[in-house]
């Protein structure tokens, strides 16, 4: 039988936290991954809060590592219960995948990776949740120019989703046009709630005062003095900020922004940023432990067909090491806020297979 990416959890489900993760939402995500081809990099995306369960699953393809093809050409093994709408998203990411393979895709010269977004709202629905999409840009000379970044999202836009509104797309558009030069569109994407499409906007800001600056630019109704207030304090420790927000006509009043830390240091930022989220009462100390336990490596043995390969490494099949290291890293944590609402903290255990690039 074909590698799933179950088989790949099943390497890290030893060193994953019960507090973290509980065994529900694991045998959820392990269900998900079952209907997947072995992928390299994903999330488990975890509230924080003591009285919270919920765990999301996210996981990437890659195409420098030929995932998009493995995606291509993926056909599941076994019976599954699979409902419509299901069923249209995979043959989407199907068709996209196609296109990707193809040597003179327009966009792929600074398309970076697709990712599969599972929101595991109910946990006694059978059928898998129906993944939204988004797709990341790689850093280009085109992210200079927001006119020409406006045009690359329409494109890209139009092949995740045809059910947006011409009139939701143009004025999307025109703020991306009108955002500083300095404010780099990172990802975008379609998230899907009770049939209804809206765009998410991911932005990577380098400093707070600009992600301060930004939600005055796009009017955010919250009290965006008090959220200075309380978290320009706590800025010091990151290297880049994400804030994502959604659109549907006019910006949700619910964002999301998150704290990328300095990779020097990183468990001592860690450790403060999190204490912090337990004095406000946003995480618990159990969840703070597991958080603070996750990064690391995990080495497995796997037969030379259980990975997608990048095409120079493909040259050299016998080459293929038997042996590999999994990465367990946790480098970031988001923190939604929306008025009138305490603020929600989430983390982001990743799982990565790195594969070191030729000199």
């Amino acid at each position: 039988m074909k590698p799933t990416l179950a088989n790949y959890l099943d390497f890290l489900i030893p060193w994953i936290s019960s507090d973290l993760i509980s065994p529900l939402y694991m045998n959820r995500i392990q269900a998900i991954a079952e209907r997947l081809p072995v992928l390299s990099f994903g999330a488990f995306e975890c509230w924080l809060d003591a009285n919270e369960p919920r765990v999301d699953f996210n996981i990437c393809i890659n195409p420098r590592i030929n995932e998009h093809v493995a995606m291509r050409d993926w056909q599941p093994e076994g019976a599954f219960v699979e409902n419509q709408a299901y069923s249209g998203m995979r043959d989407k990411i199907r068709d996209f995948c196609v296109l990707w393979t193809k040597e003179h895709f327009f966009l792929k010269p600074i398309l970076g990776e697709l990712s599969e977004v599972y929101d595991i709202a109910d946990l006694q629905i059978p059928s898998p949740p129906v993944p939204w999409l988004y797709i990341s840009f790689l850093n280009n000379f085109l992210d200079r120019d927001q006119d020409i970044k406006a045009e690359v999202i329409s494109k890209t836009l139009s092949l995740l989703d045809n059910e947006l509104s011409t009139e939701v797309k143009e004025k999307f558009y025109a703020i991306v046009r009108s955002l500083p030069s300095s404010c780099r569109v990172g990802t975008i994407g379609i998230n899907k709630r009770n049939n209804q499409p809206t765009i998410r906007l991911y932005l990577e800001i380098y400093t707070f005062e600009e992600v301060i600056q930004i939600l005055h630019f796009l009017e955010w109704p919250g009290n965006i003095e008090e959220l200075e207030a309380t978290w320009a304090p706590w800025s010091k420790s990151c290297r880049i900020y994400g804030l994502s927000m959604d659109f549907d006509g006019k910006f949700s009043q619910k964002i999301g922004i998150e704290w990328h830390f300095h990779l020097d240091n990183l468990e001592k930022h860690l450790s403060e940023f999190t204490q912090n989220l337990c004095d406000l009462g946003l995480c618990s100390i159990a969840k703070r432990k597991a958080v603070l336990e996750w990064n690391g490596y995990v080495e497995v043995e796997t037969p030379s067909h259980f990975w997608s390969w990048p095409d120079r490494i493909l040259k050299e099949p016998e080459n293929i090491p038997k042996r590999v290291k999994i990465k367990k890293m946790l480098s970031y944590i988001k923190i939604i806020f929306e008025p009138d609402r305490p603020p929600i903290a989430k983390a982001y255990p990743m799982f990565l297979r790195p594969v070191l690039r030729t000199p």
